[in-house]
């Protein structure tokens, strides 16, 4: 190839990449930035309308996070939801995976189908239904409890069950299906799908 040609290659590169490359610097590194400058300094919502009045604190405001135990409380919860809600998306979507392709599993369509239904319905639909499955008085979680002889659970509401309540939920909001799952079709159509196919889960 010639170094014309090699050029235009590399342009026409670029042209693609470009809106993409904007749209992460506009949205990513720019926010970024604007975070770390704002880090060191006093700027509050007030501050807003004023800019200027921001005054330079230098690491005054990291100081202030390291002695709050707030911040320590919220950064014990994300690393609790890390460690442990990630492998248990990791196991579901691996479950999920083998009931859907595995020609042993009875009514494959039926798993499909009850894989697929966290991916077309809303975030906020699935947080009202586990809402009431987790409520203290009327949840299912409880009734099932009842049965057990245990007392009911104010899951959300008390702070000892509140994160791994929240835990049980991420694998439904996390998990995507492999793109075959959105074909028609019952067990006959277990030839054409691929043994190595996964639903992926958040990361």
């Amino acid at each position: 190839m010639s170094a014309a040609g090699a050029r235009a290659q590399a342009a026409a590169g670029w042209a693609f990449v470009a809106p993409a490359l904007t749209l992460i610097g506009v949205f990513f590194f720019l926010p970024v930035l604007a975070g770390l400058f704002l880090s060191v300094t006093d700027f509050d919502i007030y501050a807003i309308a004023a800019p200027q009045v921001a005054r330079f604190v230098g690491l005054a405001n990291y100081r202030h996070v390291l002695v709050d135990p707030v911040f320590w409380k919220a950064l014990g919860n994300t690393l609790f939801f890390v460690l442990a809600g990630g492998p248990l998306s990791v196991v579901v979507s691996l479950g999920a995976a083998l009931l859907v392709t595995s020609r042993l599993a009875r009514a494959p369509a039926l798993y499909r189908s009850v894989f697929f239904a966290p991916v077309v319905t809303t975030l906020v639909a699935m947080a009202v239904v586990w809402r009431y499955l987790y409520h203290p008085r009327y949840g299912l979680v409880n009734h099932a409890l009842s049965f057990l002889g245990l007392p009911p659970v104010d899951w959300l509401g008390d702070p000892h069950w509140a994160m791994p309540a929240i835990v049980l939920l991420s694998p439904t909001s996390c998990t995507r299906p492999p793109p075959w799952t959105a074909r028609a079709g019952g067990p006959g159509c277990a030839t054409s799908r691929s043994p190595t196919s996964l639903p992926r889960s958040c990361s």
